[in-house]
């Protein structure tokens, strides 16, 4: 009969010996939140550490919103973002004006129908990193991770519920990605109207007040707060490339005459239309089509790269139809290129798949607003480009606009850091910290 509290004893013991040894079967880098997302049972026998499998791409699927890489990461965004848009601006003109293929509706077609090759090349980024998986399992983790971060952006949280996470987010994202399309196509299809009606100055200095609008519809369906330093950086933006539109000598060739008031008058209506739907097409993906903010900067980006892929495949399949009714009706007539304008052609898409993808990943980390003055510094680069390579004068305006224009950009970005990483540095439950090893 004494035999058996001994037992029991003995049982205890071992058992919380086995409780305090348990910290040393802990894999190195251990942390306190473990996420089931992978329900196949073959997954188990995988190893959760290995890079890129879902558990522990998702394992690492929170971060704090003042995380020093989400800084930098913004920081390179904006540089590839305004070189890429030299680049484009560059090719685009020289292809036109220099090779004599003018032909702009074409060119945005096949401009932004080449964005369909962001997936591909994520894939080819990704399988270089995960070179040693099986291409089943391969693919099979892909699609999974993007289906999990899908229904991420379609419900905005990162803690799922059950019924959310059966629910398939295809119908949504389909939805979301043509709105998107559409916005984009029919904004920058409003630059190309607009060209031959009105002078190169308002069709510039208007086309970029979209940055006032993304202001505008960032309080009114992002909630943001209006603070003094935001307008005074937008206000400030604008009136740059006013200055750079205005205020530089234009060459007296007569095509200003050619355009009367009433013709360039509807072109800036049209225009100004266009600024609108810039500023809407912005802020509608930072609603509708971007990660919650505590999502990591890697899974920001590879998502805001499916998403300007699928808007090339949308534009592939539907906007091909204008062309057919150009052609016919005379306005922009069919012609082949020569190799010289297909190769800047392609030179001038692929520095836009640079631009979108990193505009697009720069929108989802930051604000609309901000991405849209950082694009503006774009317009000062490209006079800076002429003045080095091509013998165009700098002019005081070009200067006196793009000071304007960078400064507006440091106040709103300082304005974005204050208001997103350290104003609301509340503390983060999702945030991941390791779990701490006992010295043996």
């Amino acid at each position: 009969m004494s035999e058996s509290p001994q037992k029991t004893g003995d049982l205890t013991t071992s058992t919380s010996s086995r409780k305090e040894q348990a910290p040393e079967t802990l894999p190195e880098d251990s942390w306190e939140v473990e996420w089931d997302v992978y329900s196949d049972p073959a997954s188990s026998e995988a190893d959760e550490s290995e890079p890129g499998s879902p558990t522990a791409l998702f394992r690492h699927s929170h971060e704090a919103p003042g995380g020093r890489r989400r800084i930098i990461t913004a920081v390179i965004l904006m540089a590839i973002a305004a070189l890429s848009m030299v680049g484009q601006t560059e090719a685009t003109v020289y292809v036109q004006r220099d090779l004599g293929w003018n032909k702009p509706c074409l060119i945005l077609y096949l401009t932004h129908g080449f964005y369909f090759i962001m997936w591909p090349g994520l894939l080819v980024f990704e399988r270089f990193q995960q070179s040693g998986k099986p291409w089943g399992r391969f693919f099979e983790d892909h699609f999974f991770v993007l289906r999990r971060t899908a229904q991420y952006v379609q419900h905005q949280t990162l803690d799922l519920t059950s019924s959310q996470i059966i629910e398939s987010p295809l119908p949504y994202m389909v939805k979301t990605c043509f709105i998107q399309c559409c916005a984009l196509n029919i904004a920058a299809s409003t630059w190309f109207i607009a060209a031959n009606m009105t002078t190169p100055s308002d069709l510039t200095a208007i086309n970029n007040t979209s940055a006032i609008f993304a202001y505008v519809f960032s309080v009114w369906l992002l909630k943001e707060s209006m603070r003094m330093v935001k307008n005074v950086a937008v206000v400030l933006a604008v009136a740059g490339v006013l200055v750079i539109s205005y205020g530089n000598p234009t060459t007296d060739d007569g095509s200003s005459a050619t355009v009367s008031n009433q013709k360039r008058l509807f072109g800036n209506v049209i225009t100004a239309a266009g600024a609108v739907l810039f500023g809407l097409y912005r802020v509608l993906y930072k609603l509708k089509a971007c990660l919650p903010p505590e999502a990591t900067a890697e899974m920001n980006i590879s998502f805001s790269i499916v998403v300007g892929s699928s808007i090339g495949v949308f534009t592939t399949l539907v906007f091909w139809l204008p062309l057919p009714i150009l052609h016919f009706t005379g306005l922009e007539v069919f012609e082949w290129p020569s190799g010289a304008a297909a190769f800047w052609t392609a030179f001038g898409a692929a520095c836009s798949v640079s631009f979108t993808s990193a505009f697009l990943s720069l929108t989802a980390l930051t604000s609309p607003v901000l991405s849209s003055v950082a694009a503006m510094l774009g317009i000062f680069l490209v006079a800076l480009y002429d003045w080095l390579f091509t013998g165009h004068d700098l002019t005081t305006a070009t200067l006196g606009g793009g000071f304007a224009i960078i400064v507006a950009f440091l106040l709103l970005g300082w304005s974005t850091y204050q208001e997103t990483y350290v104003e609301n540095k509340a503390p983060n439950d999702h945030e991941l910290t390791r779990v701490p090893t006992e010295e043996v």
